[in-house]
């Protein structure tokens, strides 16, 4: 009824992980007396680098990239936030100077644990943070909390999968996965890396869903062209920056667990990039110290703060069109349809949309295009066209659609399920029991 509250705690949440990446990077560049900073600046970084110029680059190229909008903006999603928090949390526990080995390995144990309490992917951390206390030279001091946080992180996951309930209270079917056979998942894997590798670069044509066309224009070879570019690239910043590896490490940890070896209702999400994006600031901090390190004039240097500037602004107009489309579910929708026009998924979000407004034949239409657009396979088209004809007095057609629904998923076998299912408005729940 009210998102105000809940979109407020999120986007303090987001302020907060990026204030953390921020402290991370600048204790970490600045105590050149401490194993992380010595072994993510390299010697020509001089003795007094811009330290804080390059955290705050990185941190804003997370915090402001358009792809966390998504995250941020719809609390449903604030799952992905609070697998970031306890990770940068213990990452600057590493840097910090922590005289007890005690508090260091707790904060691990504890970071691990809360991050795989908040989302599967959260079984990312524990290897996340063995990079860093590899690269820091302090594998050996943290070894008991890595280890504890990897049983307890993966403890707790193994016992959600041994005592998670046989059937769903909502799904029907099981997530189908990308493809019959291993080469051809990895094929069309490769094909979504492509995708959200542009999306980084150059975020511009995002959206609240992704069918399966919109990988029409990343073929095999043009996605694994793509790959080996980022691979090389990247590979050239890691030998001259160690802690680009600690980016890298953020970044693919954090992207694997949304690789869809397990298959997963959503394959391609921008939520997924969340925790990766934090891997993609380090990555952007650690370019900007290099070119920097890379010359000591003035004018080379002045020109370096300015692209950044650019770039931050090209990055803060994109994310502010994001943010004006997900205001409302209306343009959230509108927005998706204007890039694929036969996404069943957008049609029943315009449905809702429509019926909540009271504007039931404009529902009904969408209703309509929904059902065809899914092929009959969904249950809420047929849910909401039922609506929308009982609203317009045709209760023996909608009563039909209600029970074709009530077919395809669980959610409409009672009203308790249906409330349950946190998708109608009261208004459409009385309609519902009525059916």
């Amino acid at each position: 009824e009210e998102p105000f509250g809940y979109r407020l705690t999120s986007v303090l949440l987001h302020a907060f992980n990026a204030a953390v990446l921020f402290a991370f990077v600048t204790i970490a560049l600045q105590g050149r007396a401490t194993p992380v900073a010595a072994a993510a600046c390299p010697p020509v970084c001089g003795s007094s680098p811009p330290v804080v110029l390059i955290a705050a680059f990185g941190a804003l190229i997370f915090a402001l990239h358009p792809l966390v909008v998504e995250a941020v903006a719809e609390p449903s999603n604030r799952e992905d936030l609070l697998v970031l928090l306890p990770m940068l949390l213990g990452l600057l526990a590493l840097v910090a100077p922590v005289r007890s080995p005690w508090v260091l390995n707790g904060f691990l144990v504890l970071g691990s644990f809360f991050a795989v309490l908040a989302k599967e992917s959260g079984i990312a951390v524990p290897f996340v943070f063995a990079v860093a206390a590899w690269l820091s030279g302090s594998f050996r001091r943290c070894l008991p909390g890595l280890i504890g946080g990897l049983v307890a992180s993966a403890g707790f996951l193994l016992a959600s999968y041994l005592w998670r309930p046989a059937g769903s209270g909502i799904f029907v079917r099981s997530p189908a996965g990308l493809a019959p056979d291993l080469w051809s998942q990895l094929a069309v894997q490769s094909r979504i890396r492509a995708l959200q590798l542009s999306q980084i670069v150059w975020p511009w044509q995002l959206s609240a869903h992704y069918p399966p066309q919109v990988l029409a224009e990343f073929t095999v070879p043009v996605a694994l062209a793509m790959i080996v570019a980022a691979i090389v690239a990247v590979s050239l910043l890691v030998r001259v920056n160690r802690l680009a590896w600690l980016g890298v490490a953020i970044f693919v940890f954090g992207l694997l667990p949304a690789s869809n070896f397990v298959p997963q209702y959503h394959p391609i999400a921008d939520r997924f990039l969340y925790v990766p994006l934090a891997g993609v600031g380090l990555l952007a901090a650690a370019g900007l110290m290099s070119l920097l390190a890379a010359s000591s004039k003035i004018s080379v240097r002045l020109a370096l703060v300015a692209a950044c500037v650019v770039v931050l602004f090209v990055e803060y107009a994109a994310n502010i069109r994001r943010q004006i489309i997900w205001q409302q579910p209306a343009s959230l929708w509108t927005d998706v349809l204007r890039r694929f026009p036969r996404s069943s998924q957008a049609y029943i979000g315009m449905a809702n949309v429509h019926d909540r407004a009271g504007d039931h034949r404009a529902a009904l239409a969408a209703a309509n295009q929904a059902v065809l657009h899914a092929s009959g396979q969904w249950a809420e088209p047929y849910a909401l066209r039922a609506v929308a004809l009982w609203q317009l007095g045709n209760r023996q057609e909608a009563v039909e659609n209600f029970r074709h629904a009530q077919s395809l998923s669980r959610v409409y076998a009672t009203e308790d399920a249906m409330v349950s299912a946190l998708f109608f408005s009261a208004e459409q729940l009385e309609v519902l029991a009525e059916l």
